[in-house]
């Protein structure tokens, strides 16, 4: 049955409850109601089921569909409870991370969505953050999802190195799996000395929660000012602030016509802030920036042969996308 999804909160239907009784693990059989606001959906370091985080090109396929309405067959996303009492989220998404971003762009952060609740361990979390992505055929695991999986497992909570044990264990989170498949998963982990660095790709609520929960200088995006201070008594301007805007790879022509039409409104400077894409065997996360801003000044400079001025927009850095290698409190500067 296909539902709308904006009052899903408000709709009475019977969900399907995923099995996780091979792994010792329960959902609860009542949902819960929460806002996304509600919830730490830490794709940063939270989708131990991806080893290069949420896709952009999923979330944004999955946006289109969600758009048209819930489909009831399929799995809710999950939720367990924060065990942090001072935390401004009550409760942690344990899966579903392409469905609450997808929801989150759409809707914004206050939609109230309905979640499933597990309890269980952060060991147990893995398992069945891989099995539900097995259930789900739409964004079917990928062996390297399942390798990054495997080598939490044997790294932080004990599971034997043992090609034996590794693949009983297979059996039990991807029953439904190839043999073949298995076995080249087997091969992987018993290869591997390290993971590859995980890549993180950006989209505007993602960068929002950035901003609040990682970043020391708050920032407002999609032209809002970011450091505009206004006394409270007087309600006069005490900073200015700079009106502040995202601009992927390869985007850069749009943010100049946003920035223009900004300055133009209000007098006040411009800044932007980029992200690349993933990175390929040709082109590396360090060699994308490089040429992002390379485009980006030579279309600031035939502005300027133009005759434009071009002083008020400015360039903030790129925000962190390499885990291990960017410091998640700060905008990555390039030379």
């Amino acid at each position: 049955m296909i539902i709308e999804t904006k009052k899903i909160s408000s709709e009475t239907f019977e969900r399907p409850i995923p099995d996780f009784s091979n792994v010792g693990v329960k959902i609860n059989k009542k949902t819960i109601k929460l806002k996304l606001s509600q919830v730490l959906i830490n794709d940063k370091d939270g989708n131990t089921a991806r080893q290069h985080g949420t896709s952009e090109s999923d979330i944004e396929s999955l946006k289109h569909s969600i758009a048209k309405g819930w489909d009831t067959t399929e799995y809710l996303p999950c939720v367990y409870k924060n065990p942090e009492p001072n935390s401004d989220y009550s409760h942690i998404l344990a899966y579903g991370y392409n469905r609450a971003n997808a929801l989150e762009l759409l809707y914004g952060k206050d939609f109230e969505m309905v979640f499933d609740v597990v309890e269980c361990t952060d060991s147990e979390l893995l398992d069945i953050r891989t099995m539900e992505n097995e259930g789900l055929p739409k964004v079917t695991n990928k062996e390297i999802d399942i390798v990054k999986t495997i080598m939490l497992k044997i790294n932080d909570f004990g599971l034997k190195k043992d090609e034996d044990v590794i693949r009983d264990h297979l059996d039990k989170i991807c029953p439904f799996r190839s043999k073949e498949s298995k076995d080249s998963i087997v091969r992987q982990v018993e290869n591997l000395a390290a993971l590859d660095t995980a890549v993180y790709e950006w989209n505007g609520a993602k960068a929002e929660r950035w901003s609040k929960d990682d970043s020391a200088i708050k920032y407002n995006f999609n032209g809002e000012l970011t450091g505009y201070v206004k006394d409270k008594k007087t309600n006069k301007e005490i900073k200015p602030g700079v009106h502040t805007f995202m601009c992927k790879q390869g985007s850069a022509y749009r943010t100049y016509h946003r920035m223009i039409g900004k300055y133009l409104d209000t007098g006040k400077d411009c800044q932007v802030i980029f992200h690349v894409s993933r990175p390929t065997k040709k082109s590396s996360i360090k060699a994308k920036r490089e040429r992002t801003l390379a485009d980006w000044n030579e279309g600031i400079q035939r502005l300027k042969d133009l005759g434009c001025k071009t002083g008020f927009m400015k360039v903030a850095g790129f925000l962190p996308q390499e885990k291990g290698v960017d410091n998640w409190s700060k905008l990555v500067q390039v030379k």
